[in-house]
């Protein structure tokens, strides 16, 4: 059994035994503020640039001519943490200072004049998470690391941020069918105060893991478009597994002594199928299924007996219906629902990256400023979703981590 492990097990029997004491996915749905309004229903749906860089890179070939998606996703999440032991009647809930985060997205293809190829462009963020809990007097987890009176983690702070571009192509093999592919090159920042994937240190807490510098990665995506023009649109897409050089951190003990830290990172393979019916008047109805392999990615899939989060695999369903009114505006809205990744067992070990939403409802509305330019608005809430169960199984105690989001989104698209 590890350290961190054992730990942890002391922690909380400790706490029970001693009465006197005082104790998703991390991947975005969506990109830009139509495909958002979308729920990211797009793999078989081109309604931007944007969408369709992000999902599905032979959807470029519906673009005739050259267009470029600029804009911003702005995210605001109230995360909050509780735990108790029920032996010394101690619990306590704290909020994280999360705060509001942005996103940038840029989304651009261009079909040159005659040609079957389509070049495509995506820039957008990755993860964007950020977690800022205090120390707590009463809230078990956080209470300061002080044996034998308390035997928490204190103050508990995490943030995951990243960008990825995408350099693409498509081409148009026949009146009805496209394929594409393409690149992606990463960056991520990674910072965790505890670091639980690391060895304790001598005194029994954890080091820190921050201030490290940006990461880089790679991966490579493919796709499949097919539409008969009439009335439907099937599209299939893999997102390869992000593959990231080994994440270090020149940390130290508790008394300052130097520490090197050394953690291995991926971001998961993602498979997505999706279909759309345009045979209604000015509408489009679209759906996309997707599978996460999270199971199978560094640090998200390893076990937390060895230093990892215990994430399971899941899969998500992305529902979206387009609405034209007239030349000038139009409306989307959608569901999504996806499946939870962090099992509740393993919900102390991931505090730190919460991503534990599963449903979420979607609307935005876009409005033609002139022939070649559209300004495009939205706004997803994610719905609370609760992680919740006892303390690595042992009776008396809880854990419980909740959590609601919102995202508000615009930008601007331009036909060149």
């Amino acid at each position: 059994m590890s350290t961190r492990w054992l730990f942890c097990g002391v922690l909380f029997l400790q706490l029970t035994v001693v009465r006197s004491v005082t104790a998703q996915g991390v991947i975005f749905p969506s990109a830009g503020a139509v495909n958002r309004a979308m729920s990211g229903a797009s793999t078989a749906a081109p309604l931007d640039p944007a969408g369709a860089t992000y999902w599905n890179p032979a959807t470029m070939s519906a673009f005739p001519t050259t267009e470029i998606f600029v804009g911003g996703d702005f995210i605001y999440g109230d995360t909050f943490l509780a735990s108790g032991v029920a032996a010394n009647e101690r619990i306590g809930e704290n909020r994280s200072d999360s705060g509001l985060s942005a996103a940038p997205v840029i989304g651009l293809t261009s079909r040159p004049r005659g040609s079957t190829f389509t070049y495509g462009l995506g820039i957008y963020s990755l993860l964007g998470r950020t977690i800022d809990f205090p120390g707590s007097e009463t809230n078990p987890v956080l209470t300061p690391f002080d044996p034998p009176n308390s035997f928490g983690f204190g103050p508990v702070s995490g943030s995951a941020t990243g960008l990825q571009v995408a350099m693409l192509m498509s081409k148009q093999i026949s009146d009805y069918v496209s394929v594409g592919g393409g690149l992606t090159v990463d960056s991520v920042s990674l910072s965790l105060d505890p670091a639980l994937f690391a060895e304790r240190n001598s005194n029994g807490t954890f080091p820190p893991a921050v201030n490290g510098r940006p990461r880089w990665g790679a991966g490579f995506e493919i796709g499949l478009f097919y539409s008969d023009h009439e009335k439907w649109n099937f599209g299939g897409s893999f997102k390869s597994e992000q593959w990231f050089e080994t994440f270090r951190y020149n940390s130290k003990d508790q008394i300052g002594r130097a520490r090197e830290l050394e953690l291995q990172f991926s971001l998961p393979s993602v498979f997505s199928f999706g279909v759309a019916y345009n045979a209604l008047e000015n509408t489009v109805i679209a759906a996309d299924v997707r599978r996460f392999d999270y199971g199978h990615a560094e640090l998200f899939g390893n076990a937390p007996d060895d230093g990892g989060l215990g994430w399971e695999s899941i899969w998500a369903l992305a529902i979206g219906v387009h609405y034209r009114f007239n030349e000038m505006v139009s409306m989307q809205a959608g569901y999504l629902y996806n499946q939870n990744p962090i099992p509740d067992a393993d919900t102390l070990f991931n505090i730190q990256l919460p991503a534990i939403n599963t449903n979420s409802v979607s609307a935005g509305l876009t409005v033609a400023l002139t022939d070649n330019v559209d300004i495009a608005g939205s706004a997803v809430h994610a719905f609370t979703h609760r992680n919740q169960g006892t303390i690595l199984e042992i009776p008396g105690t809880a854990i419980q981590m909740k959590q609601d989001l919102g995202t508000f989104s615009l930008g601007l698209r331009f036909r060149l």
